[in-house]
């Protein structure tokens, strides 16, 4: 079975449990509670691509980098349970997230290549990399187990996650330029050296598809509790672009990138009690996503368009939030 078939069942499958039951056995199946948490922080993170060139041949024909970019984030995040008096130790667990953030600061690079192994650059530019937005929502449920006297709990968990990366390119500075070079490929001569006027593009996208993972959760004492979250999703990618000095490319939307991938995300919190319903919480995360073997389509500005090869997408990024939590 298509294992994001697979997830989808086994998803609903969860959240529907004790509907399908008769009237006295549905009785045992109640509301355990619920935690609501409210957060900001500061989030760094780095993307790059790559494109070969439509004839195979050089095979890293353009790539884009953006480094370096510091990111104000909020996020909402909420966990609930349900418990069967038939089995004490085990709950059906669900969360969910949802998490924006501003980019405020970054730097980018664009550099083109004639030669295979990024070898006869012709073409490069530095820019700035401010600007521009993340989101990130996800959704989950399984079972938790309770063990050792109910101080560590374990969920299994089948979600479904959705991730945007909306980025922007200004500021530009051509730093290298080799026409002869450009010309040998058939490529557009590059801008000359110095200040790139007007420059205001940007690179939108988009991760989605389900996820398998795990929770932990380690009550440290009466008011401290030790969390951490694994997750591999499977991921479809998509993008596109708007390069807005190039008169030969169609506006808003210059080429569009299609490509599957894969992420790893891994979570540590440190929660504390700060009354019967009041919690404060530290948390880490950290994100990698990859896609490759894509398809590039550029859409020229008469009309029609071209078609090359994907190489690579990366991701990756680290987040450090403070979050106010309630507990009913």
């Amino acid at each position: 079975m298509n294992y994001r078939v697979f997830c989808t069942l086994f998803l609903f499958s969860l959240m529907g449990l004790g509907l399908g039951e008769s009237n006295c056995e549905a009785q045992t199946v109640f509301f355990q509670g619920a935690e609501l948490q409210l957060g900001s922080g500061y989030r760094s993170a780095e993307l790059d691509w790559n494109i070969a060139h439509p004839s195979g041949s050089p095979d890293v024909l353009s790539e884009l980098e953006w480094d370096e970019l510091d990111i104000f984030q909020t996020e909402a995040k909420g966990q609930t349970w349900f418990g069967s008096a038939k089995w004490p130790k085990l709950s059906l667990y669900l969360k969910g997230s949802a998490a924006y953030g501003w980019v405020v600061n970054g730097d980018n690079r664009d550099s083109d290549y004639a030669g295979n192994n990024r070898s006869s650059e012709f073409s490069r530019s530095e820019n700035c990399g401010d600007g521009g937005n993340t989101l990130d929502l996800s959704i989950a449920a399984g079972p938790q187990i309770k063990l050792w006297q109910g101080k560590l709990a374990m969920a299994f968990l089948v979600g479904w996650s959705y991730h945007e990366q909306n980025l922007e390119i200004s500021d530009g500075q051509q730093t290298l330029r080799d026409a002869g070079l450009a010309a040998s490929i058939g490529a557009n001569p590059p801008p000359a050296v110095g200040p790139i006027s007007g420059l205001d593009s940007s690179y939108d996208t988009k991760w989605w598809g389900p996820w398998l993972g795990t929770d932990l959760t380690w009550q440290l004492n009466e008011r401290a509790t030790l969390g951490g979250a694994f997750a591999w999703h499977f991921a479809d990618y998509e993008a596109k672009a708007d390069w807005n000095l190039r008169d030969d490319l169609a506006h808003p939307v210059s080429f569009r990138h299609y490509a599957n991938g894969h992420g790893l995300t891994l979570g540590l919190g440190l929660e504390y009690q700060l009354s019967d319903t009041w919690l404060l919480e530290l948390s880490y995360d950290y994100q990698d996503w990859q896609a490759d073997d894509g398809n590039s389509y550029s859409y020229a500005a008469g009309g029609g368009r071209s078609k090359t090869r994907l190489n690579e997408v990366n991701w990756r990024s680290h987040s450090t939030l403070l979050s106010l939590g309630y507990q009913f």
